[in-house]
């Protein structure tokens, strides 16, 4: 965020905060969207388009370790196994899910008076969504994945925002090892010491996807590609209602050029929308040949090489293998 939109967030937090425990208390938040994905995932234009109308009350990163105080004893990427009680996580959660968290930055977006349910949004989230699933069974989970090549590419041209960098730093999550990362320990070592910052950030988006999504019943969240949400928006919004709405019914969404064309609040102007680059292929220029094999390596290792095909188009055949399906 700008400094200028934070100063004028702090500034209108008591009246916002009134408005937006009003609709609480009215039951406005009954509806709960938690949209989960990898930092430059293309999360925060996805939630512009869900929430095109301005229905639901908007909820920006609220699990942040760093820019949410309330926060900071999570880990980037922290792991809570699906049994596992952790009271502190979960008093605050409860919080977020029923719209009582308020918080100037989180808030920022929030300019009407009534809602019509809770759009929240996540980078640091993957790792504990089920454990959160099981305990708010309401929650209607939508995870956006996008290639971990232009994933990688946008945090490297954004070094100065807070990533988790290491790999290491999740295999020293002791129960995080345990439940999925022992067969990755050398891969892991040998990442982390080499350095690659590209490298380090595809070994990262392998962990915090492949973990969900070995972890979620097909039926109990909704996976969206940040590509095909570019092809076909209104198709793809489409999909992601009648998942939230649990209905078969059309759900149709039809959205103008104008809002599907503006950049999130978090696009720079190095971004390839504004160098008139496809952000889906764009990648396949910055990078080596030995680079690119080195990325699909790490991929391979977690059966997730395949899962974008030479287009950059994502094969959704390759997410019944990684589902056990």
């Amino acid at each position: 965020m700008h400094i200028e939109q934070i100063i004028l967030s702090h500034l209108l937090k008591p009246v916002r905060d009134v408005t937006l425990h009003a609709n609480r208390l009215l039951d406005n938040y009954d509806e709960v969207i938690w949209l989960i994905g990898d930092g430059r995932s293309g999360t925060t234009w996805v939630s512009d388009l869900l929430n095109h109308d301005r229905k639901y009350r908007e909820m920006f990163e609220p699990f942040h370790p760093q820019h949410v105080d309330e926060m900071s004893f999570l880990s980037p990427h922290e792991y809570v196994r699906p049994d596992d009680s952790h009271d502190q996580l979960e008093r605050i959660a409860a919080d977020v899910f029923s719209g009582t968290f308020t918080h100037p930055v989180v808030d920022s977006a929030n300019h009407s008076h009534f809602y019509g349910g809770l759009l929240i949004k996540d980078i640091f989230a993957n790792l504990f969504a089920y454990w959160a699933s099981i305990r708010f069974p309401n929650l209607k989970i939508i995870l956006l994945i996008r290639n971990p090549f232009s994933v990688a590419l946008s945090k490297s041209k954004k070094k100065d925002w807070f990533w988790l960098t290491d790999p290491m730093l999740l295999l020293n999550q002791q129960k995080l090892y345990d439940d999925y990362l022992h067969p990755f320990e050398e891969l892991i070592k040998k990442t982390s010491e080499n350095n690659d910052y590209i490298l380090c950030q595809i070994l990262i988006w392998s962990i915090i996807n492949y973990v969900p999504l070995r972890q979620f019943a097909p039926d109990k969240v909704h996976i969206a590609f940040y590509e095909e949400v570019f092809a076909d928006p209104n198709n793809q919004l489409s999909s992601a209602f009648r998942f939230v709405k649990n209905t078969r019914e059309n759900c149709h969404v039809e959205l103008d050029e104008e809002t599907i064309k503006r950049p999130s609040r978090v696009v720079s102007k190095d971004s390839s929308l504004f160098q008139d680059k496809s952000p889906v292929t764009s990648w396949k220029n910055e990078f080596s040949l030995k680079q690119i094999d080195a990325g699909l390596s790490i991929l391979d290792e977690f059966g997730l090489a395949e899962l974008y095909d030479e287009n950059s188009m994502p094969n959704r055949k390759v997410l019944n293998t990684i589902q056990g399906l």
